[in-house]
């Protein structure tokens, strides 16, 4: 008999609430590993449609629309931009909101973002900025004065706060209401309807505990970017079945293959750059960034070769000291002492993510001082960075910017790298960035490329056969050109060079998006958006090289000019990456006093770090320093970048 599941349903009769027992109608908290809550004063709206792919012909427009849901409809009402949503009893019962006017909106969002009235210092910062963000709300000026009068003190009268406001409100006139607020609605109809405020809690007060995690929208890269991609890159994107899995795979492919041609250079803000790269790959478990894996496969082959090559260097070596050792035996019945031989390198390709900073550096002086770090689990490397004799963070910011690093200690011995050049490819769920980069602050944030997103879990038919075959042969294949290339690009040194109108395209883009992100997001933003233009570079000079090579042209010894093909996809690539990358400094917390989410014991260190840098900064000694914060001195020491 075949089981008629409707029929069941509607055969059982639907249980009695039961009244003792808890509503469990209201929606689940956040399970770890999902997005946090957003509670920037100005976010994306999540609950709009995607954005539509980015218009190539006007990449490098000024007039460019900013983020993910400017141009969508939803945009109209800028309580579905600047406020978070959660679900509450209103939402469900239809019953009418509290009262909620525009001041005490604006003031809860400032206080998210910025913090309470300080009680001394940076009072007039903190006023003015509330002031600014008023004005283009909309407040009314007497409103906010008659708020203001109730932060004055003895040090901080009523009539500097009034001038302050009505200077304020007097030179930005034009701005007034140029963003306005308009008072959240209830939505029955969804869940999670109703506007809150940033700190977590609702504004009529009942509210408790954490928001729940907002969807991520964030954009994808679009199919005719794909297009103007050279065909190397295509083919590596074409057998994965769904839009986030080929943007996950050329994420990583371009980090791993940013880490294959050492003799690749062009000239950025007067200095030589490699073309190395950071990505950073980061959604919930289960998400689809396991295809981020495949990128490594497309150099595992030529890291096994090196690695062979030196294990057959190494044996040779361990046979000639075996031959030194008799002769050295010899020796002392009275026969000629010969030299010893050198111990060759340990060489390889791709370099652990679990390891101590020692040996990291180490393995970089013994690669020529290039290598490709890569693992699809973030809490490796974080994991190790967090130890104090694994920690080589300081190390990864220099390898970015290929600045020298000195490494001396009694038991590991003493290096010195002058131009290290490291690639990085990571993929890891929303838990692990905020364990590996804890704050906006930390430097390694604006270092990395970041594709981060949210995809609804959907079975698909874990049997079928992917059009071109299997996967292991389809990437073996493409492994087998990797290494073709990297040997033809490494007979000469190889120049990228932008044209002069290209120059103008790249500066008129990455100007407008700098522009952008600290309007939006404030100036810690312009830090990343910078790394990112000069990420969006060393993009170009990938792709120029594999352009060339898809052209049947030797690089090797020459100087190459950027196709206008090539420099449109990389900067339409890079504009989703540093949309990625501001969607989630809005989430990640800011040292002292952030609202974001409570300081975590990575948070905390990162703090004390920036603590020590500032009494460092006012000249303050070693000791003075480890005795006021209580640390121990070979950690300021170390923090300070002193031993």
């Amino acid at each position: 008999m075949k089981l008629d599941l409707n029929a069941l349903r509607a055969a059982t009769p639907a249980p009695e609430p039961d009244p003792t027992k808890p509503d469990t109608s209201t929606p689940a908290q956040p399970v770890d590993g999902s997005f946090g809550p957003n509670t920037r004063a100005r976010a994306y709206a999540r609950t709009g449609p995607e954005t539509p792919p980015p218009v190539l012909t006007n990449v490098d427009s000024s007039t460019r629309t900013h983020a993910y849901a400017r141009t969508s409809p939803e945009t109209a009402n800028r309580t579905e931009l600047d406020t978070p949503t959660r679900a509450h009893p209103y939402a469900r019962t239809g019953r009418e909101m509290p009262t909620l006017d525009a001041l005490t909106w604006c003031i809860t969002q400032h206080e998210a973002r910025h913090g309470a009235f300080p009680a001394k210092g940076g009072r007039n910062a903190w006023l003015t900025a509330l002031a600014f963000f008023c004005n283009e709300k909309g407040v009314p000026l007497p409103d906010l004065e008659n708020h203001a009068a109730g932060y004055a003190g003895a040090d901080f009268s009523a009539d500097e706060i009034a001038r302050t406001i009505r200077g304020i409100y007097q030179r930005g006139a034009g701005q007034h209401n140029s963003r306005p607020w308009e008072p959240p609605t209830a939505r029955p109809d969804t869940a999670a309807g109703a506007e809150y405020g940033s700190a977590g809690r609702s504004l009529g007060g009942t509210g408790s505990g954490p928001l729940p995690a907002a969807p991520l929208h964030t954009p994808t890269i679009s199919e005719e970017v794909y297009q103007l991609l050279p065909d190397f890159l295509q083919q590596c994107c074409q057998p994965l079945p769904t839009t986030r899995e080929r943007d996950v795979l050329l994420t990583g492919a371009l980090a791993v293959l940013s880490g294959c041609f050492p003799t690749l250079e062009g000239m950025y803000r007067g200095k030589v750059i490699g073309a190395n790269v950071y990505a950073f790959v980061v959604a919930p478990a289960a998400s689809g960034k396991g295809a981020l894996d495949w990128a490594r496969r497309l150099a595992w082959p030529q890291h096994l070769a090196v690695r062979e090559a030196s294990q057959r260097e190494r044996d040779g070596y361990e046979l000639q000291l075996q031959e030194y050792e008799q002769q050295k035996r010899a020796a002392k019945a009275g026969g000629p002492l010969p030299p010893k031989p050198t111990e060759p390198p340990r060489r390889r390709l791709f370099i652990p993510a679990d390891n101590g900073a020692a040996n990291v550096v180490k393995t970089l002086a013994e690669n020529d001082e290039r290598g490709i770090l890569f693992d699809t689990e973030a809490d490796t490397l974080s994991g190790a960075l967090k130890q104090d004799f694994g920690d080589y963070s300081a190390l990864l910011r220099k390898c970015s910017e290929h600045e020298p690093h000195q490494y001396d200690r009694k038991t590991a011995g003493t290096y010195e790298l002058s131009r290290p050049a490291l690639s990085v490819a990571l993929g890891g769920t929303p838990e692990q960035v905020a364990r590996l980069i804890p704050t906006a602050e930390d430097g390694l944030f604006s270092r990395f490329w970041f594709y981060a997103f949210e995809a609804p879990h959907v079975w698909d038919d874990p049997f079928a056969v992917p059009a071109g075959g299997s996967l292991d042969t389809w990437f073996d294949a493409l492994s087998v050109r990797v290494s073709g290339m990297i040997a033809a690009a490494g007979a000469g040194r190889v120049v990228v060079r932008l044209a002069p109108t290209q120059e103008q395209r790249f500066n008129a883009a990455w100007q407008q998006w700098l522009r952008e992100g600290i309007a939006d997001f404030g100036e810690g933003s312009g830090s990343a958006s910078k790394r990112h233009g000069r990420a969006c570079f060393r993009l170009c000079m990938l792709l120029t090289l594999l352009r060339c090579f898809e052209n049947g042209e030797a690089p090797a010894g020459r100087t190459l000019t950027c196709e206008d093909a090539d420099l449109t996809a990389a900067l339409a690539i890079a504009d989703v990456y540093r949309q990625h990358a501001l969607a989630l400094y809005e989430r990640l917390p800011r040292p002292g006093g952030s609202a974001f989410q409570g300081a975590t014991r990575y948070a905390s260190k990162a703090e004390k770090e920036a603590r020590v840098r500032e009494l460092h900064a006012q000249g303050l000694s070693v000791r003075a320093i480890a005795e006021q914060l209580e640390l121990g001195k070979s950690t300021v020491a170390r923090w300070l970048g002193l031993s």
